[in-house]
């Protein structure tokens, strides 16, 4: 079972994909986060970020969410990064296609995948959706309280791709990279999978998510052996 976990809100110091002169990736896009990844010393086993291409223009829908493109862009880079993992095979068929079954004998030696959800100002789209609804009297309907936390759409994408990890959610890209790399050191989890959302500000802005998988980084090399009469 997956537990939802919380940490501090506040941007972590350090080096990340935001220091240094000259031109920046989008903060929630794969280079952005590969960069991340390795200041934090760990390795990106797959990525993935919306949009790829001039044809990703709307998120697929997923059931149970409604009116804002924050959880099918989480859900959508997810899907898209656990397809291109370690071991994956994602054949031919539509953005729709299902999660592999649970129970089957390749899924037993399956490594433990966290789940670590980012989003410095959380679904937005939501949120200006309730309120215009306060401000005009109108009704809300029950579906957008369950997805107003971004652990909504995390558990989705644990329960749908059967990760087993725990599931934290966390405002920015450094507490991310700290916290996977603190799943991983402790043992409780051997993957970490990070996704980042960030919705437009403004009415003619891009929707943007990305997605990295994300496991320990490489071992160090052995010190060498001295003997006896050897100098170092």
């Amino acid at each position: 079972m997956n537990l939802t976990s919380a940490v501090p809100l506040r941007p972590g110091p350090g080096p990340g994909p935001d220091a240094g002169p000259g031109p920046r990736p989008a903060a929630a896009s794969a280079a952005a986060l590969t960069l991340a990844a390795s200041a934090a010393g760990l390795r990106v086993l797959s990525s993935a970020q919306w949009p790829e291409s001039a044809e990703d223009r709307a998120a697929p829908a997923i059931a149970g969410f409604v009116v804002s493109s924050f959880s099918p862009l989480a859900a959508e880079a997810a899907r898209r990064c656990l397809l291109r993992g370690p071991g994956s095979d994602p054949g031919p068929g539509p953005a729709s296609d299902p999660a592999p079954a649970p129970g089957r004998p390749e899924d037993a030696g399956r490594p433990v995948t966290a789940v670590v959800m980012v989003s410095p100002l959380g679904d937005l789209a939501g949120a200006a959706h309730v309120a215009e609804a306060v401000d005009e009297g109108a009704r809300i309907g029950p579906l957008l309280f369950f997805q107003a936390v971004p652990n909504a759409v995390a558990g989705h994408v644990a329960a749908r791709w059967q990760l087993t990890g725990p599931v934290v959610c966390v405002a920015d890209t450094a507490t991310a990279m700290t916290v996977s790399a603190l799943l991983l050191a402790d043992g409780d989890a051997e993957e970490a999978l990070l996704i980042r959302v960030d919705q437009a500000h403004t009415p003619d802005g891009p929707d943007r998510a990305a997605a990295v998988l994300l496991g320990p980084g490489p071992l160090p090399a052995p010190e060498p052996q001295l003997h006896e009469g050897e100098q170092p």
